[in-house]
C-alpha cells in the first residue's frame, strides 16, 4: 500500500484476482484517487533499485468497493519490457503484490518507444508531457500514414513536411487535394492550437508549385510542366495506361520500329508511335485472313493511347520537370494534382519517381529526399498488383536501393486494405488516424506487431 512519503507514486501491484484475464505479461494496478490515468499511459513498476518494468495501460478503469465513497481505482497494465540499467530486455516474471507505480518520465517514454531526435511530431494524447519526436536518419525507413478521411493525415503530413524542411531534406509532395500549395502562408485558424506547443503560424520560406500542363491551380504562380515520351519507362507507362500484356508487347514493338526509323536528332514521340499504329491497322484493314484478336488488340491498344495522348501531359510545349531543382536542401517541391484525372496523376507520379531515382543514383551526394504520395492506393493497388509489375518493382527499387541514397517515401492512404502487402511492409514507421473500415484495420494489424488489442 502506499504510504504518504512515496513522492511521486500513483498507485501499486495487486494481488491477482482473474489469472485467465491477467496473463503471463500483465498485472492489475491499484491508482490513488488523484492518479487518474487513460488507455496507452506508461508507467514504470518497481523490481529493485536498479530494475523496473515499463507497462502501458490497456484497460481499465474499474471501481470497485463496498460504495461510492468507499471504492479503488483499477487498471489493467501490459508489461512491455523490464529495464536494468539501461539494458531492455523481455519481460520473463511479473511484479508482486504491493510493488509501486509511478508514471513513466518523458525522457524514458521516448526512449522506448524511439520517438527521440529533432523533429517535433506532437504530443502524446494520453500523456501531453510526452513530445514525439523523429529522428531525421530513421526517414530512410520510409512513412507509413493511414487514417480516415478528417482522421488527421493531412495534417500529420505537413508537420513531417515543415520539420523535414527545417532539417535541411528537400520535399516532394503529390499534392492530390491541392492542401499544400499555399504552405508558405500562416495558417492563422491553427493559432490556438499552435500556441499549445510555443508556436506561432508561419509559412516556409522555400516552396515551389507545379501543375502538369492541362491542369489548373488555385495558386497563381505556378511552374507548368509536361512529360517526355522518350525519357519515360514504357513498361510503367503501360501499365499505367492500362494496357493489357498483349497491347504491351505491340506497344513495345511498335516503339522498336519507330526507334530503329528515327534520325538520330528526331525525339522518338507519342504521336511517332500513334502514327505507326495507325499505318498498321489500314494494313489489317486490308487482311481479312488476319486472326480476330490481333485486329482487336490492335484496336484496343489504338483506343487507349489516343486517351492517353489527348490527356495533353506528354511532348506538350510545356518544359519537363529539372529535379536537380527539386533537390535542393530546405525546399519543398509540391505538385498540384488537385484538378487532375487519376491518369495524369498516376502517369505524372509514375515518371517523376523514375526520373528522381536515376538523378540519385548518378548524384548521391545531393541532400535526402522526402517523397510524399498521397492516396497511395490510387497510384498501385493490391487488386491490380499482377497487371502492374513493372510499377511496382519501380516503386520497390525506388525505396530498397534509394534508401542509402537518402529517398525516403511517405505512403499515404485511408484505404491500407488496398495496398500491396509489399508496399506496407516497406513503412517501417507508421502513423495510424482514426480507422472505421474493419478490413482496413485488419490490415493494418496484419504487419504490425506488438500493439495490444485493447488499444486497436
Amino acid at each position: 500500500m502506499m504510504k504518504n512519503n512515496d513522492i511521486g507514486q500513483i498507485g501499486y501491484v495487486k494481488l491477482d484476482a482473474d489469472l485467465e484475464k491477467l496473463g503471463p505479461t500483465r498485472c492489475c494496478i491499484v491508482t490513488n484517487k488523484r492518479s487518474k490515468l487513460e488507455r496507452g499511459a506508461y508507467v514504470r513498476i518497481m523490481k529493485n533499485n536498479d530494475q523496473f518494468y515499463v507497462g502501458q495501460v490497456i484497460d481499465g478503469p474499474y471501481f470497485l468497493g463496498q460504495g461510492e465513497k468507499i471504492y479503488e481505482t483499477n487498471y489493467i497494465v501490459d508489461l512491455s519490457a523490464a529495464i536494468k540499467g539501461d539494458v531492455q530486455a523481455a519481460v520473463l516474471d511479473r511484479p508482486e503484490p504491493n510493488t509501486p507505480v509511478y508514471l513513466l518520465e518523458e525522457t524514458l517514454i521516448q526512449k522506448f518507444l524511439g520517438t527521440t531526435g529533432d523533429l517535433n511530431i506532437g504530443n502524446l494524447v494520453t500523456q501531453g508531457f510526452v513530445r514525439v519526436k523523429m529522428d531525421p536518419r530513421s526517414m530512410t525507413r520510409h512513412l507509413g500514414i493511414f487514417g480516415t478521411t478528417g482522421g488527421g493525415k493531412s495534417n500529420t503530413i505537413q508537420t513531417i513536411m515543415e520539420e523535414a524542411n527545417k532539417a535541411e531534406f528537400a520535399v516532394l509532395t503529390f499534392d492530390v487535394e491541392g492542401e499544400y500549395v499555399m504552405m508558405d502562408g500562416p495558417a492563422d485558424e491553427l493559432h490556438d492550437l499552435l500556441a499549445k506547443f510555443n508556436y506561432k503560424p508561419q509559412g516556409v520560406d522555400n516552396l515551389e508549385v507545379y501543375l502538369p500542363h492541362p491542369s489548373t491551380s488555385r495558386r497563381k504562380d505556378v511552374t507548368k510542366f509536361g512529360l517526355s515520351f522518350k525519357d519515360m519507362d514504357k513498361r510503367v507507362l503501360g501499365e499505367v495506361s492500362g494496357l493489357n500484356r498483349m497491347e504491351q508487347l505491340y506497344f513495345l514493338d511498335l516503339i522498336e520500329k519507330v526507334e530503329a526509323i528515327a534520325p538520330a536528332f528526331r525525339k522518338v514521340t507519342l504521336e511517332a508511335v500513334l502514327g505507326r499504329l495507325r499505318g498498321r491497322l489500314e494494313a489489317q484493314a486490308d487482311k481479312s485472313g488476319m486472326p480476330g484478336y490481333i485486329a482487336e488488340a490492335h484496336t484496343s491498344l489504338y483506343s487507349k493511347l489516343m486517351f492517353i495522348h489527348d490527356l495533353k501531359i506528354i511532348d506538350t510545349p510545356a518544359k519537363t520537370i529539372d529535379v536537380s531543382k527539386i533537390l535542393v536542401p530546405g525546399k519543398i517541391s509540391v505538385v498540384d494534382l488537385g484538378d487532375a484525372s487519376n491518369s495524369v496523376r498516376n502517369t505524372v507520379i509514375a515518371n517523376l519517381l523514375d526520373e528522381i531515382f536515376k538523378y540519385k543514383l548518378a548524384h548521391p551526394d545531393t541532400p535526402k529526399l522526402l517523397i510524399v504520395i498521397e492516396e497511395a492506393h490510387t497510384f498501385i493497388s493490391r487488386e491490380r498488383r499482377g497487371e502492374m509489375m513493372a510499377t511496382l518493382a519501380l516503386l520497390l527499387e525506388v525505396a530498397r536501393r534509394g534508401r542509402k541514397r537518402g529517398l525516403c517515401l511517405g505512403i499515404v492512404t485511408q484505404q491500407p486494405a488496398h495496398l500491396p502487402p509489399e508496399i506496407l511492409e516497406l513503412c517501417n514507421i507508421r502513423i495510424m488516424h482514426r480507422m472505421s473500415s474493419t478490413i482496413n484495420i485488419d490490415a493494418l494489424k496484419g504487419s504490425t506487431g506488438n500493439v495490444p488489442e485493447s488499444l486497436w
